[in-house]
């Protein structure tokens, strides 16, 4: 039986278990319910394809220039092995540990933004928490494309991280902009931070 609260507050009758009353799933119930599928596997999904995104750009532009893996082996002879003057030879381990952490700061990233939209989608005020978040991570990023430019000397261009940034962005975004309709439409209904009903 489907609870349905009193219409008057001092009515307590609705809050007898033999009318239908289940604590559990008002509390439990109530955030979990709606949105069936598993938000686990729906957040490695996001952080596979934006991992996948920046990997298929970087390996197209190193394809082109006639140095494939060129990239994840920079990346992880700097980032993770410390080295200043990084071998401009691709070197296995450092690709292999490389795509390892590319990918895991993915999918944690990914399921972190996707429970923030199941939970957007049922309270309007973690919309903000995601905006919040798309402006942390993009600050970070630019961040560290600095960082790792002047580290490498150069070896990148610059504009490349930052199109890589908003690939990923873009096709993270969309997959989750078509997964969940009433995110989609709940901006036109509410105000930001307003309580839903």
């Amino acid at each position: 039986m489907k609870y349905n609260p009193p219409g008057d507050v001092t009515d307590v009758a609705g809050l007898l278990p033999e009318n239908g009353f289940k604590p559990f799933d008002v509390n439990i119930g109530g955030l979990m319910a709606e949105n069936d599928h598993n938000w686990l596997g729906e957040g490695s999904t996001v952080g596979v394809i934006g991992a996948l995104t920046v990997a298929g750009w970087f390996l197209l532009l190193d394809m082109t220039a006639g140095r494939p893996f060129f990239t994840p082996s920079i990346l992880g002879q700097v980032i993770l092995f410390g080295r200043e003057s990084p071998l401009l030879t691709p070197v296995p381990e450092a690709i292999a540990l490389y795509s390892f952490v590319h990918f895991a700061a993915f999918i944690g990233l990914g399921i972190l933004v996707t429970q923030l939209v199941h939970l957007a989608v049922r309270e309007s005020t973690f919309r903000f928490a995601l905006f919040i978040l798309f402006v942390v991570f993009e600050a970070f990023f630019y961040g560290f494309t600095y960082i790792f430019f002047a580290g490498t000397r150069g070896v990148f261009p610059w504009w490349t991280m930052l199109a890589a940034n908003t690939l990923a962005a873009t096709t993270m975004g969309l997959y989750i902009y078509l997964r969940h309709p009433a995110l989609r439409q709940s901006p036109d209904h509410e105000p930001l931070g307003a309580e839903t009903t």
